[in-house]
């Protein structure tokens, strides 16, 4: 499967144009996604800027500490996800997990005193409850 990972409050807790604090369980459940032999691409708002933030973003994810395989994809500007929808994404071989996108598990930010960010332990059962890792 074809999966679009958002980073700002996906991968990490929003802090634009810092990076945020880690997310709890996404570089676990992604890593777990990328040994299942899913292809993952960054799809970040990121992108869209001149401003170096998205070279912070893939410096982040290729930080060998992070245990995570070089993600070297990224789109060139980021697209809009649509709303979470398994039964769409199967059909299509292609998801998105990013913050922004309507019916995607959520829990509060960790360190922030708002917001929210998505919630990866929820993710990472249902997709093993649905073969996907």
């Amino acid at each position: 499967m074809l999966i679009y990972l958002d980073f700002d409050g996906t991968v990490v807790e929003h802090a634009y144009p810092q990076i945020g604090a880690d997310n709890p369980n996404a570089l676990n459940v992604i890593r777990r996604l990328q040994d299942a032999g899913h292809q993952i691409v960054l799809n970040t708002y990121r992108a869209d800027l001149n401003d170096g933030s998205l070279q912070e973003a893939i410096d982040y994810l290729h930080d060998p500490g992070r245990n995570l395989v070089p993600i070297s994809e990224h789109t060139p500007l980021k697209i809009n996800p649509p709303a979470w929808n398994w039964e769409q994404a199967v059909k299509d071989n292609t998801l998105f997990i990013d913050d922004v996108s309507s019916g995607t598990p959520m829990i509060p930010n960790n360190q922030l005193p708002f917001g929210q960010q998505v919630d990866w332990k929820t993710l990472e059962s249902w997709f093993e409850e649905n073969g996907v890792i």
